[in-house]
């Protein structure tokens, strides 16, 4: 017989249960790891190949939280008449960005065996979209793709209690790790030569990854990272080198729209750019002792690239943010011009404010790749869930507390000269990649970014790269790409035959090869 205590206890159990808030997530509510699997052919240019696409999930912990994660990736392995793969196959693990991006637009738009096929010209157009069944772009020939969803993005869960261990930087690049180092083991795939692609944020996380993934024993061949970011110092517009950074870039935009470069090819226009803005650089590091006769000078010759008013850049001490160069440049039409793509214009519903109203790319954009990787992941690939697909996970843009917002906060590599405690409150991700090719020198490195790319300007890529802490023979390693695009450089036909070409051009290369590659003109001489 039981007693009043014991009976109170089982009701207020019960009740507790009943009480679980249904938001949140337990490491116990995780799935287990399941996996479907279909089998296609893919043919393009003469070309035929028969592959295995598989849609699965794959659990990860982290030191704290047991299981933290469920991690949904999309994989294409090339296989034989009998469905069997080749483990001495290359395999290239691609992810986005974001921070906490799903893998949806690198997806549906890049190298996998089919793609979407969007008008060019960037209007906004409904369903349905046309699909390119046998993507003539299609990496398969020379790697087995793995499509990654961050954690909390696409397909991928993870528990509540997880969040400050994931959502940041260093945390994010120990669950990548610890996912591919379990698909590894569960393919068979240990000794496989191993690649990185990654994408905007995902170029921050690949180029961390370098080093991390050598660290945990998981040696890479090369990364290709596009649309780069490295060092978050310059993002802050109290900083000269923003500016600068994004100097070309609008001028690159300016031309496109006719504002700027009459007469002049885009990379003759480019490296006019380049060459102004080591002239702006002097300029702006006089600050407010600029001589005024110099300060016009600058001006007029801004003003010849972008295209914006003399007067303008006077009244704004020669510096103009991003979101206001995109409101700016084309105002006399009452247009804005997109981040993603400075190319992509619309109409602007405030267009004497400078705050920025809606980002005009991303509106055209998403809508169709969201449609169209739910209907190949859940109809073609037969992933069976009533789930949500989430394009972003669910932080907290504004806050930087652990398990609310990203933490930015990193840890440098040993070999960088740092306080004590070797952490800094923004990353530049380089130190990590010089890293790697020092314990690494055969490790190959790609870096593409886009002409128009609001996001990620070229020019600060450039910048970065040459200011790595790397030996003249190792420097060679790594090589820079231009696209006559914005930040999703596949969006483009003529980009993305571009880069499928530079990309064989890669994979086949070693890394004494790489200069080959590298498409950054010849430094100039100081004129002293």
């Amino acid at each position: 017989m039981s007693s009043d205590t014991d009976t109170t206890k089982t009701q207020d159990a019960a009740n507790g249960a009943a009480k679980k808030d249904p938001n949140v997530i337990l490491p116990e509510d995780l799935p287990a790891d399941k996996e479907h699997s279909t089998r296609g052919t893919w043919s393009s240019n003469g070309e035929k190949i028969d592959y295995k696409a598989t849609v699965g999930t794959l659990r990860i912990d982290t030191a704290d939280v047991k299981p933290a994660a469920s991690i949904f990736y999309s994989m294409f392995e090339a296989v034989d008449a009998e469905g069997k793969s080749d483990a001495s196959r290359p395999v290239t693990f691609i992810f986005n960005g974001g921070p906490g991006a799903s893998s949806t637009f690198l997806m549906m738009g890049s190298f996998g065996p089919q793609r979407i096929d969007l008008p060019e010209g960037f209007e906004g157009k409904g369903a349905p979209y046309r699909i390119v069944e046998n993507n003539e772009f299609c990496l398969l020939p020379i790697t087995d793709l793995v499509f990654i969803d961050a954690p909390g993005a696409g397909f991928s869960i993870l528990a509540d209690k997880a969040k400050k261990d994931l959502w940041s930087v260093d945390g994010d690049i120990a669950g990548f790790t610890t996912f591919i180092k379990n698909w590894c083991t569960k393919y068979g795939r240990w000794n496989s030569p191993k690649y990185l692609f990654g994408e905007s944020y995902g170029t921050t996380r690949g180029s961390l990854l370098t080093l991390k993934m050598q660290q945990e024993g998981v040696a890479l061949t090369g990364a290709c990272l596009i649309s780069c970011i490295f060092d978050y110092s310059y993002t802050f517009d109290d900083n000269d080198q923003y500016y600068i950074g994004y100097l070309p870039t609008y001028a690159m935009i300016s031309q496109y729209h006719k504002k700027a470069g009459e007469g002049k090819s885009e990379e003759e226009w480019a490296e006019e750019a380049r060459k102004f803005a080591e002239v702006y650089r002097q300029a702006l590091s006089k600050g407010n002792r600029l001589d005024k006769d110099d300060a016009k000078a600058v001006a007029k010759k801004y003003a010849e690239m972008t295209g914006l008013p003399e007067e303008y850049l006077l009244s704004s001490s020669l510096r103009v943010p991003d979101g206001r160069f995109r409101k700016k440049v084309l105002r006399s039409e009452d247009k804005v011009v997109g981040r993603y793509d400075g190319r992509v214009s619309g109409y602007d519903t405030d267009p004497e404010s400078d705050d920025q109203t809606f980002i005009v790319d991303d509106a055209f954009l998403s809508p169709a790749y969201e449609a169209t990787v739910n209907d190949y992941l859940r109809r073609t690939l037969g992933w069976d869930t009533d789930k949500e697909r989430i394009a972003f996970a669910p932080f907290d843009w504004t806050s930087t507390v652990p398990g609310k917002g990203w933490v930015w906060t990193h840890k440098l590599p040993d070999h960088v000269k740092a306080d004590e405690w070797g952490y800094v409150p923004f990353p530049n991700t380089l130190h990590d990649m010089c890293c790697a090719i020092l314990q690494e020198p055969k490790l190959k490195i790609m870096l593409g970014n886009g002409y128009y790319d609001m996001a990620t300007p070229f020019y600060q890529t450039e910048y970065d790269v040459a200011h790595i802490e790397l030996p003249a023979e190792l420097r060679g390693n790594i090589a820079l790409t231009y696209y006559k695009s914005g930040h999703m450089i596949y969006t483009v036909k003529e980009a993305l035959t571009k880069l499928y070409s530079d990309l064989k051009r890669f994979y086949a290369a070693d890394a004494k090869d790489m200069p080959s590659i590298d498409e950054r003109p010849a430094a100039g001489k100081l004129n002293l």
